[in-house]
């Protein structure tokens, strides 16, 4: 077995090949981007350049979630201790306060990393294309601070039946992934042009609307009568 020593180069051209990648993913499905494909968009007439660095198409997978993940960890980081802190202080937080820790990273990537619109979309498609062990991969990854965006809820919502709060809290990743993954297409959508000045102020949009939909009071029926629908363990990128 060859054991690959990064050395600076080699990390260039790791990087080279994932945001390739990365702007391949963001237009096209992901089983339709070949490792050619790639290598060609990095700028490599060899084709053994993928392999070598990553082992496998599954291998620059999972390399670009790690690499995406560990972006949101740090940046989450110092809101969600502020949340956690003030839950543990006095024993209540704003629904408003967990929307917006989760989602002002997205702002900061979409604002400051020139990968940043790219591999949100690349992560949109994982959503709905993405082979089941890149997915596992990637809530495995997400796990941690999954959980800690889920007690936070309990601790907003407690008069919210668990498996509906978790439902809702995936209905928002979900609308809030997609929402910014189709940002730049707001402006043809089918009522017409809806564009917002910017990624902040759209934000603020979804920021308000998220939190209203998680705090919304249940309707007036028995536990009989819920629906029971699938609860998606990534509730957190």
């Amino acid at each position: 077995m060859t054991t690959i020593v990064y050395t600076e180069q080699s990390e260039i051209s790791r990087k080279r090949i994932m945001m390739a990648a990365l702007d391949l993913f963001a237009e096209s499905e992901l089983d339709a981007v070949s490792m050619r494909m790639i290598n060609r968009a990095a700028g490599y007439r060899n084709n053994s350049a993928l392999h070598y660095h990553f082992g496998s198409k599954q291998g620059l997978f999972e390399s670009l979630v790690t690499f995406i993940q560990e972006w949101f960890n740090r940046a989450r980081e110092k809101a969600l201790k502020s949340a956690e802190a003030k839950a543990e202080l006095s024993g209540s937080v704003d629904a408003h306060d967990i929307v917006e820790a989760f989602i002002t990273p997205y702002i900061r990537l979409l604002e400051e990393e020139e990968w940043g619109y790219p591999a949100i979309r690349f992560l949109a498609r994982m959503e709905f294309d993405g082979a089941s062990e890149s997915y596992a991969y990637l809530i495995r990854l997400a796990e941690s601070q999954s959980l800690r965006f889920q007690a936070l809820l309990a601790v907003c919502l407690p008069h919210i039946p668990e498996k509906i709060r978790h439902q809702r809290f995936n209905f928002f990743i979900t609308s809030v992934m997609q929402g910014l993954a189709e940002y730049k297409n707001l402006n043809r959508t089918y009522m017409n042009d809806i564009d917002a000045a910017s990624y902040r102020e759209y934000a603020e949009i979804i920021i308000d609307y998220s939190a209203a939909g998680l705090e919304a009071p249940l309707q007036k029926q028995s536990n009989e009568s819920v629906i029971d629908l699938p609860v998606k363990n990534n509730l957190s990128y």
